[in-house]
């Protein structure tokens, strides 16, 4: 049943920024890269939260407001409730390529390069862009997946001073990439877009809106362009941010 809860014990935490911790569970799902699944805390509310790993069952969560900050106070051995896993996911393409995340989306990118084949993985490379050196994440994650990684940060702290769409666009010209993904900001997703549409490769990209109805595809609160983000969606082709 898909829309049933399950609940699982925290097996593990693992503080990746001063914002963002990654819960174990003990447990595993089927899901595929770019797929999100609901969790619950009764009483307080219900969030969308992109997969990690799918076993055992890994969630990354940033904390951002009032729901979240609830998650950050759980401890090993406390109880998650969840269900999913949701929504489109992303096609795995290509023989070279490109992943640009700013800031924790950066974060749903990982299960993606664990479906590449160890050869393609090799020749992945991976852009990870944050506001500050203490805001990069998952940098050693994507390096031990034998992937190229590029940093940026918009004050200069760590790796190219910038933003994470300057180093793709030096990646891009340079040539080879066969298709491209992306995930964070959506003016960052929508420059991604542009710059692949212009070299003519495909594009991926993950988009976030705020779901009042749990994912159901019944409030309409996630339409985007004509769709709704939490039935058809997170993952559309690039174009969708050009029309």
């Amino acid at each position: 049943m898909k829309h049933r809860y399950k609940t699982a014990t925290i097996t593990d935490i693992r503080t990746e920024t001063p914002r963002l911790k990654t819960f174990t569970l003990d447990t595993s799902i089927e899901a595929k890269p770019g797929q999100y699944v609901m969790l619950w805390a009764p009483g307080i509310n219900e969030k969308p939260f992109g997969v990690v790993t799918t076993s055992p069952l890994r969630l990354s969560i940033a904390n951002v407001g009032s729901f979240t900050d609830h998650i950050h106070t759980l401890k090993v051995g406390d109880k998650m409730t969840f269900r999913g896993a949701y929504g489109s996911s992303f096609s795995v393409r290509g023989k070279r390529p490109l992943l640009v995340g700013g800031g924790y989306g950066v974060v749903p990118l990982y299960l993606l390069v664990q479906a590449f084949s160890t050869a393609v993985r090799r020749k992945t490379t991976v852009i990870i862009g944050a506001k500050t050196k203490k805001d990069l994440t998952f940098v050693s994650k994507f390096k031990k997946l034998e992937c190229l990684v590029m940093t940026s940060t918009d004050d200069g702290s760590f790796g190219f001073h910038g933003f994470s769409t300057d180093v793709a666009k030096k990646v891009l010209r340079a040539g080879g990439i066969d298709c491209v993904y992306a995930c964070g900001p959506e003016p960052m997703m929508k420059k991604v877009a542009e710059m692949a549409r212009e070299n003519h490769i495909p594009c991926q990209v993950s988009v976030e809106r705020h779901f009042k109805c749990g994912g159901m595809g019944l409030c309409g609160s996630c339409s985007f362009n004509g769709q709704l983000v939490c039935v058809d969606g997170p993952v559309f082709p690039g174009s969708v941010l050009l029309a």
